[in-house]
């Protein structure tokens, strides 16, 4: 009886460790941080101000910089929840909860033990970029993950059946990846490439597959693609200034900048898991033990390659373009596959003690992360959350004094997107613009223009200010004001810190509100 219990408990899988575990874990993660999140300010931090800004309607296409998936995602959750805090951190926590699922699948066909594959998929949280930075940050990396980690599973599948089926879902992941960031098909090209430089993978492809594949992806890019044609060559203007290829600079110290910057943002994506892998399984690294499987599987010697390749084909990019921008937070495709191969071959070597250190580890980190927010949210100080602190800026405190001027169906003209994107969370009806986006409706009967002036009272009187702050043409305000408001803290009094905004209406028939 107590062989028949062992045997069972060697071959039981637990909740955790299957697919709908896995998901649901960090969808229950992800629920977590978002009420942390939501309940305790409603203000926009990084990237979603300029998103609520942009998806005011719905287009095939808003920039040429980013593509538009991410916009599509988050313009159908505020048909739910509004344009708030809520919408934008659903759509986040729910892509993140797919990634890590077909992360898992992945890591199941590449490492023998379910449980090992489920603490591979929970230990992406040890690396910063996952477990903290994606919090207040991130938007269209968070799409470029999950398409990643679904053309990956999708590919990986392609091969292991030679089903045209996984094919055609292979190339509607790519066309996703395409439509979620234009950073994508290096990624799509790498598993090619590992793919084909592999002699245990390389007859499996099937070429009649390969010819699905550009298809299934043209019809999900189809709706930008078309948005695309119509505005020309500015694509590769627009993506030269970003990546920073149109410059004065040489292309020698260009490229090595960029070169640099890879390795460094290598380095910096590794933090917390290489590390701490390297510290708990140095037997391994230093030669101290002998693996009891002779080499990873061909899926997780696939990851490897992909990863390899990844680097290269980056490399050889910046190399190629003189490309300097780059930076840490780009790396999520370069390294998305290397925690699979890692442990796939940490696994032939039969360490235990040291697996259970590493899932306790990744518990109290997820922990530590999630009450390390709290001081931020509660005391939103320079000690607690840094200089800026933005998702803590008391937006709310100008809604009475603005909507009393006649906001909420006028034309809001912001200076920059932080203002622009709370001030469309304070008035849902409004028409909200800045500078860096015009807007898609039409002009109201009334306008304001609205610019952060800062945490010290103005000095000067706000027309005068005005003149100053405005853009394009600004014309002479029908009047302007100052509105402040003060900061929340768990134990300072009010007014221990305030932000002052000026205002000013306009006629709605200048050249700014039209």
């Amino acid at each position: 009886m107590n062989a028949l219990q062992s045997a069972r408990t060697e071959t039981e899988v637990p909740f955790y460790a299957t697919p709908l575990g896995v998901w649901g874990i960090v969808a229950l993660w992800g629920a977590l941080h978002l009420l942390l999140r939501a309940l305790s300010t409603p203000v926009l931090g990084t990237d979603d101000m300029f998103e609520n800004v942009l998806v005011q309607t719905l287009e095939p296409g808003y920039m040429l910089r980013q593509p538009p998936l991410y916009e599509w995602l988050l313009w159908s959750a505020q048909q739910v929840f509004g344009p708030t805090i809520w919408a934008a951190l659903f759509v986040k926590y729910s892509l993140i909860s797919v990634a890590a699922l077909f992360l898992f699948l992945i890591a199941r066909e590449g490492i023998r033990s379910p449980r090992l594959a489920a603490l591979c998929a929970f230990s992406y949280s040890l690396y910063y970029q996952f477990g903290w930075n994606l919090h207040e940050g991130v938007t269209h990396t968070v799409v470029l993950t999950t398409a990643c980690a679904a053309s990956a599973f999708f590919f990986v599948r392609a091969l292991q059946t030679g089903s045209l089926s996984f094919y055609l879902l292979f190339g509607a992941a790519a066309g996703a990846g395409l439509i979620g960031k234009h950073s994508y098909p290096i990624f799509a090209v790498a598993l090619l490439l590992a793919a084909l430089s592999d002699s245990g993978w390389r007859p499996r492809i099937r070429l009649s597959g390969m010819v699905l594949v550009p298809l299934a992806a043209a019809v999900v890019y189809s709706p930008y693609g078309f948005w695309i044609l119509t505005e020309g060559l500015q694509l590769f203007a627009s993506v030269s200034q970003t990546m920073g290829v149109a410059s004065e600079t040489s292309h020698v110290a260009r490229a090595a900048e960029g070169l640099g910057k890879l390795a460094f943002g290598l380095v910096g994506f590794s933090v917390l898991l290489v590390p701490v892998l390297l510290l708990l399984f140095w037997p391994r690294y230093m030669g101290r033990t002998e693996a009891e499987v002779p080499a990873v599987n061909d899926v997780a010697r696939l990851c490897g390659r992909t990863v390899v390749a990844m680097i290269l084909l980056t490399a050889v990019m910046i190399a190629v373009t003189g490309a300097t921008y780059v930076k840490e937070r780009h790396m999520h495709p370069l390294m998305l596959l290397l925690p699979v191969y890692l442990f796939a071959d940490l696994e032939r070597f039969g360490f235990h003690r040291q697996w259970r250190w590493l899932a306790a580890l990744v518990a109290a980190t997820v922990a530590v992360v999630f009450f390390a927010r709290v001081p931020g949210l509660v005391a939103p100080d320079r000690f607690w959350c840094g200089g800026k602190c933005r998702h803590m800026k008391p937006y709310a405190d100008i809604w009475q004094p603005l909507a009393e001027l006649g906001a909420e169906t006028a034309t809001l003209v912001a200076v920059d997107g932080y203002t622009g994107g709370n001030l469309r969370v304070l008035f849902p009806g409004a028409r909200v613009v800045t500078k860096a986006i015009p807007a898609r409706v039409p002009p109201r009967d009334k306008c304001f223009f609205v610019w952060e002036e800062g945490d010290d009272r103005p000095d000067i009187p706000a027309g005068q200010r005005f003149a100053d702050v405005a853009f394009a043409s600004p014309g002479t305000p029908v009047s302007a004001t100052y509105l402040t408001g003060s900061w929340p803290h768990l134990w300072k009094e009010e007014g221990w810190r305030t932000t002052w905004w000026g205002v000013a209406e306009l006629d709605p028939q200048e050249a700014l509100c039209r």
